[in-house]
């Protein structure tokens, strides 16, 4: 004998739960990967404003008073009011803040480039 199922009773029940569960799950992805974006913009604007400050504080606390000085002791020392080694330490410590300043400036430039690329736009000032 033949037998053939005839679905009375069988509404896609199943269907319909997996369906649902697959939305579920696609709604839970969604949800962590926003938070995980949220969590990647906060970090590198966190980068990018701490290291935009610290450009600042060289630029207005030690570029200039370390320049005057380098400047007030070669023009000492040609006048013949201090040494050569006190130019040579105004030296050293101006080259110093330099490179600090230049390190602060590549850090500033990479926070920008990682804010730019979790944006998605140049955020350039």
């Amino acid at each position: 004998f033949f037998s053939v199922p005839v679905p009375i009773f069988n509404r896609n029940q199943g269907e319909i739960a997996r369906a649902a569960a697959e939305g579920e799950k696609s709604n839970r992805s969604v949800a962590a990967l926003e938070t995980q974006i949220a969590g990647e913009v906060a970090s590198a604007y966190q980068e990018f404003e701490s290291s935009r400050q610290l450009l600042i504080d060289i630029e207005r606390d030690l570029l200039e008073p370390t320049r005057a000085a380098r400047t007030g002791t070669t023009y000492l020392y040609q006048a013949g009011a201090t040494s050569l080694v006190d130019v040579l330490d105004a030296q050293r410590a101006f080259n110093d803040t330099m490179e600090t300043y230049y390190t602060a400036q590549a850090a500033y430039r990479r926070a920008q480039a990682r804010l730019a690329l979790v944006v998605g736009k140049d955020v350039s000032q």
